[in-house]
């Protein structure tokens, strides 16, 4: 598994029997990095909608990280550090059990991690108000790779890690206590909160490493009675996976790695049945990614461990790679969103991102930061910060081509279906053209939404006012999170005529005199916005030289096409020139010239 995996069963062996992660919308966009190139950190979103980032490793220094950093409208301030360096630590943001205001409310405790090979016990406490750091007991086991899950009684459980023994914060007392212990000893799972009857407030945990293996097997925390309990196992063995909470109170589970391999499977938890069910797979299988619940109600995952390199004669390792699925809970499916694209410092190409963070922001939008990524070197840590604007509205099209319209005339309108594909209704604010085109629409406007799954359609008319390539857009604006706008690109040519030829004029080269050449075609298309009335067509030098058949209606309809067919017979050795002409309703006359040579021959 890369480095992880080096550092993970190297230190089992050092720790010996201490066990050992065009359109704005649906895009990233990169924002202000980081102060600190940090891998295996702790990241969180404050109750005042900044999120703060703390400790982890730099491993292009080889330091161990105590330092903070608070990301606030788009650039991130350094913060007092902790006490001591950490990684690989959970962060958690306590709250009031209750509505009545208490002063650990909105805090951030952090616990346990590794410190080179030593597992650490302190825990620390970080009050955004005054932007310090102050103790916070000490567990009784040092641990790592543990989790920290928030109580409905504003207790903190903490579990794992390489032990079996769980403990709890008391934000009352400021201290720790042991509680009931789990039946495995893991670390490397995951935890969710359960908020479905008749498992409301209870903690479930979900495979992990036990030892060097990975395991399937989940166990359930009742904080009434301190006490665990074995529960359904998941379909496949995982650890390094993700765990999110569905709004309907079910348990996505997805990826992770078994053995050194990632696994491309998901499955979802049934609190009320107690069952796994397995759902649709990624599109590539991943660990050491981030799964984010975004305000529709889908999925967000990004980066991980999932592109394999060979490592010699029957190896095969994995490095962080850069794709991003959305998860659908309705439809069951992973599809591919657009991928990561923050860049090196040298601009060059989308950095792969694993073992980062992905938090979402009170905007609805995702703030993905710091990991490792593949650059020059593989792997090192980064600094990297980029924003996910979630998708709400697709288009039919993207862009519309009118092609080529005379001066002054008004084109066949084109039409752009616009659907809300999100979970939520959304506010169009407006939908305004640009250049020589106008619009009309169906689209509902502030204050009334557009429903999911609901369409409208925008019809778009180009009216060239000079001739030569007119460009365009329409813009809708939307409430959208993070998505002032949308466009749709026009493009037209503006011309004199309104009917053309293609080619433009045909040369026939060099033919024997007397023979007959092979036939060449010329396509006449009306360019204008109206029918034209085809009144003759003709060609100079009336001799025979060039001659014509054609499949030209009366009338011409708009954007309509007929081939008018030209055969050359040179009378005599001599370069013949001549032009053919459609007299028409349109532009008077539009012309096609035409030549040849005849040649002496056999």
């Amino acid at each position: 598994m890369k480095r992880f995996a080096c550092a993970l069963f190297g230190l089992t062996f050092m720790l010996g029997a201490q066990p050992v992660w065009a359109q704005v919308q649906g895009q990233w966009v990169t924002t202000a990095p980081m102060n600190s190139a940090r891998q295996y950190d702790a990241q969180v979103r404050l109750n005042n909608g900044n999120v703060l980032a703390v400790g982890g490793f730099d491993n292009n220094n080889n330091t161990l990280l105590a330092t903070a950093e608070v990301y606030k409208a788009g650039g991130w301030t350094l913060t007092n550090s902790m006490a001591e360096a950490r990684q690989q630590f959970p962060a958690v943001v306590l709250s009031c059990p209750t509505t009545i205001p208490c002063q650990w409310n909105g805090k951030v405790l952090v616990s346990g991690g590794l410190s080179g090979s030593t597992l650490l016990a302190g825990a620390e406490l970080y009050d955004p108000s005054t932007g310090t750091w102050s103790p916070a007991g000490s567990l009784s086991v040092a641990r790592y790779g543990h989790t920290a899950t928030l109580l409905k009684n504003g207790k903190v459980l903490v579990a794992g890690g390489g032990t079996a023994v769980s403990e709890l914060y008391d934000p009352v007392t400021n201290s720790w206590s042991t509680t009931g212990s789990l039946s495995t000893a893991r670390y490397f799972h995951t935890g969710v909160r359960l908020n479905t009857v008749p498992n409301i407030g209870k903690v479930l945990v979900i495979g992990g490493l036990v030892g060097t293996a990975a395991t399937n097997s989940c166990e359930l925390y009742d904080p009434s009675k301190g006490t665990w309990s074995n529960v359904a196992r998941t379909n496949f063995a995982r650890y390094l996976n993700t765990a999110t909470l569905l709004p309907d109170g079910k348990v996505l589970v997805a990826g992770g790695a078994s053995g050194r391999f990632p696994v491309k499977s998901a499955e979802i938890y049934d609190p009320t049945a107690n069952t796994w069910t397995l759902t649709g797979n990624m599109t590539a299988g991943r660990y050491a990614h981030t799964a984010t619940l975004l305000t529709d109600g889908t999925v967000l995952v990004a980066g991980g461990e999932g592109q394999s390199i060979s490592c010699g004669k029957a190896c095969t390792t994995y490095i962080p790679f850069a794709k991003v699925d959305i998860y659908n809970e309705a439809a069951g499916t992973f599809t591919p969103a657009a991928g990561l694209q923050v860049t090196d410092a040298a601009g060059h190409r989308p950095m792969p991102l694993a073992y980062h963070s992905t938090t979402l922001l009170g905007s609805g939008r995702a703030l993905t930061a710091g990991g490792i990524s593949t650059t020059a070197h593989c792997c090192v840590a980064v600094n990297n910060a980029e924003v996910y604007t979630p998708l709400t509205f697709t288009f039919s099209a993207a862009s519309l081509n009118f092609g080529l319209l005379k001066i002054g005339l008004s084109s066949a309108s084109q039409t752009v279906t616009v659907k809300n594909v999100s979970s939520h209704a959304a506010t169009i604010g407006s939908v305004t053209p640009s250049g020589d085109y106008s619009q009309t629409h169906t689209c509902p406007t502030t204050p009334i939404p557009l429903k999911p799954g609901e369409n409208c359609t925008i019809t778009v008319t180009f009216k060239p006012t000079r001739a030569g390539t007119r460009q365009g857009a329409v813009t809708l604006k939307d409430n959208d999170p993070g998505s002032p706008s949308q466009t749709i690109a026009l493009t037209g040519v503006g011309e004199t005529l309104a009917l053309g030829f293609s080619p433009p004029s045909l040369n026939f080269g060099t033919v024997r005199a007397t023979v007959t050449s092979l036939p060449q075609n010329a396509t006449v298309t009306n360019d204008s916005a109206v029918r034209v009335n085809i009144n003759a067509i003709s060609i100079s030098l009336a001799d025979g030289t060039f001659t014509q058949t054609n499949n030209c209606p009366a009338t011409l309809e708009v954007q309509h096409t007929c081939t008018v067919t030209i055969v050359f017979t040179p009378p005599d050795v001599f370069t013949y020139n001549a032009t053919l002409s459609i007299a028409n309703s349109g532009n008077g006359t539009a012309q096609l010239p035409l030549t040849g040579t005849g040649a002496d021959g056999p």
